[in-house]
């Protein structure tokens, strides 16, 4: 691969990142309501969760989606329910900006466990990370070499500017947690949190199968 795809493709992948979304929502919700290392295992899992995509991109997956109506759209409509599901529960806190508690305080306590999975999920079903390594991805890949060294490259230079990115998010929140949890900026910050999740279902749940 040349320099200058490399350098075009770690451009894109980290404006990608900063933009604001699912995953960017998350990390900041999370440093804000359960500090730094909550936001580092939702981060963790929302890695992990761009490398499945990439892994399925790379092995076809995306061409099986494209050609297979009944399996794209229920791929679709899965990952549409899950971000209007996450965003109905941020649109009903009444109070701090968690999600499973009512309170202005801090969220309950959550394992790492449980924050590596949801940061898993929301990027699984981030239409924005869907539509970046189902449509831009395989742009970079050169099908007459080797597939492996540059699968690992391309996921490492994704996997740097989404760490960089979600981890200064949730710095910022963490060290700002005490004025985003005030109950007129939480409830703010809900509403706007939650009409993006909604609005990324939305965008998802209408999103159409290139024709094969």
């Amino acid at each position: 691969m040349s320099l200058q795809m490399l350098l075009a493709y770690s451009l894109i992948t980290w404006l990608t990142a900063a933009t604001p979304g699912p995953a960017v929502l998350l990390a900041l919700r999370n440093g804000a309501t359960r500090g730094f290392r909550a936001g580092l295992f939702s981060t963790l899992g929302n890695q992990l969760g761009l490398v499945l995509l990439a892994g399925a991109s790379i092995l076809g997956l995306g061409v099986i989606l494209h050609t297979s109506a009944w399996l794209f759209t229920l791929v679709k409509w899965v990952g549409a329910a899950y971000l209007v599901y996450l965003g109905t529960r941020m649109l009903l806190a009444r109070g701090g900006m968690e999600l499973d508690s009512t309170d202005g305080g801090d969220a309950p306590p959550a394992s790492d466990a449980q924050m590596l999975r949801l940061g898993l999920w929301v990027s699984l079903t981030n239409p924005k990370a869907i539509l970046f390594f189902g449509a831009l991805f395989p742009q970079f890949v050169l099908t007459d070499q080797a597939l492996l060294p540059q699968f690992a490259t391309l996921v490492s230079l994704s996997i740097c500017a989404s760490v960089s990115c979600l981890l200064t998010y949730v710095w910022l929140a963490s060290r700002a947690r005490h004025w985003l949890r005030r109950p007129r900026a939480t409830l703010w910050i809900n509403r706007v949190a939650g009409s993006v999740f909604i609005g990324f279902g939305v965008v998802l749940a209408g999103l159409r199968r290139t024709p094969a």
